[in-house]
């Protein structure tokens, strides 16, 4: 989606069987079967879609003529998965000289945990995001909705256009091996340099938004409920003085 957005022609493989995300909830009550699901039309805009089995021969020679005339191949599945098909990045090199071939799987592509299946919740919690999440006194709590793998695609974008420039430099393939546990480790940034700028940790704290040394809450008491007041660092100067006049905030 994020290559198809600025224009890129971008062709989404399925098996027969189709991908499990078309059946997912949130459903469309008044879309066909298969097009209902919400999230797949979101992040399946600007693609075309092909069917494939490539574990048959027809589907692989159909895949290889494929990528003879493109740019760049994005995967997700276990890492050597596609190698094992004899669509490895290898195997791709054959049949075009200078692929970006981009691999997104939990953990990357080798290493300890490079085969095992991982959940949103273990991803999070090994990518250091729950250490962030949650009150103080109470344990680590992912975010409620899944992300990792949503972190993890931007990065692979990015990924792929570095290695892109990197091809046009020397006119080689590139292999991106992007991992979703080092890229949901990435969100924590402000978290792994807090204690140099401002000489303490970030905390989990609840709903308390934390600017540098200032702590704020941002969920408010009301009569039929709460409220939950934010602003952008334009409007701060305002609201700030705001808050500590009405008594929200102490001025210190």
């Amino acid at each position: 989606m994020m290559l198809g957005d600025p224009g890129a022609d971008v062709i989404k493989v399925e098996l027969p069987c189709g991908s499990r995300s078309r059946y997912q909830h949130p459903l469309d009550p008044l879309a066909p079967e298969g097009l209902s699901r919400l999230a797949f039309q979101v992040f399946n805009r600007n693609k075309r879609g092909v069917v494939l089995d490539l574990g048959g021969q027809e589907g692989r020679e159909a895949f290889l003529r494929m990528v003879a005339g493109a740019d760049f191949l994005v995967e997700n599945d276990r890492p050597g998965a596609m190698a094992a098909c004899g669509l490895g990045f290898a195997d791709l090199t054959r049949v075009n000289a200078g692929p970006v071939y981009v691999a997104t799987s939990p953990f990357g592509q080798d290493g300890p945990y490079a085969q095992p299946v991982a959940t949103d919740i273990t991803l999070a919690a090994m990518g250091g995001m729950m250490a962030l999440n949650g009150d103080g006194d109470r344990p680590p709590a992912r975010v409620s909705v899944p992300q990792c793998w949503y972190h993890a695609a931007a990065e692979s974008a990015v990924g792929a256009i570095v290695a892109h420039q990197r091809r046009l430099v020397t006119g080689e393939g590139q292999f991106v091996d992007v991992s979703v546990q080092a890229s949901v480790f990435w969100t924590g940034l402000n978290a792994m340099i807090a204690h140099s700028i401002q000489g303490a940790d970030i905390e989990r704290n609840g709903s308390q938004l934390q600017l540098g040394t200032i702590t704020l809450p941002v969920v408010y008491q009301c009569a039929d409920g709460e409220v939950v007041l934010l602003a952008n660092a334009a409007s701060m100067p305002k609201v700030v003085p705001w808050m500590v006049q009405e008594g929200v905030v102490p001025a210190s």
